[in-house]
């Protein structure tokens, strides 16, 4: 007799065991759910337009008729040598002081890349307020957006032209930002065709990370900008695209989105890494494919990315791509020099040189190059 009851007492307290197992098992698997939700990788294969429905919203950004100039302010530069490691670090040491405006949070990421839990924003309002500017023999011809179409009637561009979209970054715009200006006037000298200027400064007023989590929305207006010109006949092997940070990122998002090589060719600059280097999406893919060549140029450490081996060339000016000793104050510091030295380079000569001892800790394979090779827009021997 008592020889059963503990028989009995064994198996009570066996299957107490096994119901408190299982509970917990179901809240740890509840957990990891909860998180994998999170981590959804962003924009992968890269969308559909996502249509937010909900008519009537108002929208929470502030609509403006002007913004500031380039108001990045840059990562302080000396000129003295010193080796990559110091470099780096002194680099992040400065970031982390002096940009906390630029800070993006757990909850940006997870909100960028699952799109969950958003403010819902119908895409008209980011088609009726991201505008394009078209120049022909440099001058202004037109001012469209997306509700506004066909789109080349009365741009006097012809669809036989060759054409170039200039895409610029944060906090700057298309009628104010100097090196846009300059630029379209050396595209419009060295290439000829129609230059077109994609102006997204109204959803740049409520600050970075709000402009990172709204990126989705905004690529995919220039992706159904390309893709009507491309209808309205407009070939892709004639399109020429450029982007500086922020805008360095939509264009090459384009690219991929395009895919097959198809665009002729596409130029960034210290495309943004704020935001973009903890993507795990972002850290796996390339940009080769996103045009026939992807040239990318790199500045800064702080407000470009990291991730200096993702194009056909990747060229690192001054302390190895970390910073530049030249580099002043904003708008013209190690990020907005970027811009200013693609402009430069329609003139002057960037050529192409070993690494230096300052660089030599860096992993990225070592480049070959013909003689006399340079960066920017007018050298022919890319591919």
């Amino acid at each position: 007799m008592l020889r059963s009851k503990s028989v009995l007492l064994v198996v009570v307290l066996a299957v107490v065991v096994l119901c408190n197992s299982f509970v917990t098992s179901v809240r740890v698997l509840d957990r990891l759910k909860s998180r994998v939700d999170l981590r959804v990788v962003r924009r992968n294969h890269l969308r559909a337009l996502r249509e937010l429905a909900v008519n009537g919203f108002t929208p929470t950004f502030r609509l403006q008729d002007t913004v500031d100039g380039n108001e990045l302010f840059q990562l302080g530069g000396t000129n003295n040598a010193t080796s990559t490691n110091q470099i780096h670090s002194e680099a992040a040491e400065q970031a982390s002081e002096d940009f906390a405006q630029m800070e993006i949070s757990e909850s940006d990421l997870a909100e960028a890349a699952v799109g969950q839990e958003r403010t819902p924003i119908i895409s008209s309002i980011f088609e009726q307020h991201v505008i394009f500017r078209f120049y022909h023999g440099n001058n202004l011809t037109k001012t469209t957006t997306l509700r506004n179409t066909p789109l080349l009637p009365n741009t006097e561009c012809s669809v036989s032209n060759k054409f170039a979209i200039i895409v610029h970054g944060w906090h700057e715009n298309c009628y104010e930002t100097f090196w846009v200006k300059d630029l379209q006037r050396n595209l419009d000298t060295y290439r000829g065709g129609c230059v077109i200027c994609m102006d997204y400064s109204t959803f740049s007023s409520n600050g970075y990370p709000y402009l990172f989590r709204r990126f989705d929305e905004i690529s995919s207006v220039l992706l159904k900008f390309v893709r009507i010109l491309q209808y309205e006949g407009v070939q892709f092997d004639k399109l020429f695209m450029f982007g500086f940070s922020f805008g360095g990122q939509l264009v090459l998002d384009v690219g991929n989105q395009v895919g097959f090589n198809a665009i002729e060719a596409i130029d960034t600059c210290d495309m943004a890494g704020v935001g973009f280097d903890q993507d795990r999406f972002f850290k796996g893919i390339h940009f080769r494919n996103a045009a026939k060549n992807v040239q990318c140029i790199h500045t800064s450490i702080d407000k470009g990315t990291k991730l200096m081996n993702k194009c056909h060339q990747d060229w690192r000016m001054g302390q190895c791509g970390f910073r530049q000793p030249a580099s002043g104050k904003p708008p013209l510091g190690s990020h907005g020099l970027c811009p200013v030295f693609y402009n430069l380079a329609f003139e002057t000569n960037f050529f192409a040189e070993s690494r230096p001892l300052d660089c030599i800790m860096l992993r990225d394979p070592v480049a070959e190059y013909p003689s006399g090779f340079k960066m920017g827009y007018i050298e022919h021997r890319k591919e």
